[in-house]
């Protein structure tokens, strides 16, 4: 067999189960919340500690949503969105999402 050329991916960024590296922080972070509030309050449900199952909804929900933002979008959509959404089109450059509108000399 030939050796064939190996595309180096050294640029790619890391992910697990789909999530980015930067992004784990806000996963543990969610996790970490979804942990210590029902610890603090003590709470069971069936003799069993909510806390164990908070947990795991907390991670499963917070990697199904970073996988959500990220499979088939493009780069730092999440934050296009948030920005169109938060901020007037006057007060920022246009983006794709703000919606179509006639240019200033076309309006009636």
């Amino acid at each position: 067999m030939r050796p064939r050329p190996v595309r180096s991916q050294i640029y790619l960024p890391v992910t697990r189960f789909g999530v980015l590296d930067s992004d784990w922080k806000f996963v543990l972070l969610a996790t970490l919340v979804s942990y210590t509030g029902p610890v603090l309050f003590d709470l069971k449900l069936f003799r069993v500690p909510v806390e164990l199952w908070s947990t795991l909804l907390g991670l499963g929900l917070s990697v199904a949503f970073f996988n959500y933002v990220r499979v088939g979008r493009k780069p730092f959509w999440l934050q296009h969105q948030i920005t169109a959404r938060f901020k007037s089109s006057r007060m920022r450059r246009r983006m794709p999402a703000d919606p179509k509108s006639k240019p200033w000399c076309l309006r009636d």
